[in-house]
């Protein structure tokens, strides 16, 4: 689909269809990134997680927590 590119203040704008916005589900104020590779513009959307951290650790109750990987410290020339 088509567009034009438009000057919009100091910078430059894309109009977005309403069908492609409907279909990626863009809405009004909606905070997105772009990037590009080779030519080309690629451009997605910023949503929110309809999880919170905070929440999800607030119902865990501990009962499948694990201990160390490797217990005991270094054991070779390690760095960390």
């Amino acid at each position: 689909m088509p567009a034009t590119i438009q000057k919009w203040g100091n910078g430059l704008g894309v109009r977005i269809s309403k069908s492609i916005a409907k279909q990626l589900k863009l809405c009004v104020g909606m905070k997105v990134e772009f990037a590009t590779v080779g030519g080309a513009l690629t451009l997605w959307s910023r949503r929110r997680s309809k999880y919170k951290l905070s929440d999800l650790l607030a119902k865990w109750k501990g009962h499948n927590r694990h201990g160390e990987l490797f217990p005991g410290g270094p054991v070779g020339r390690e760095l960390i």
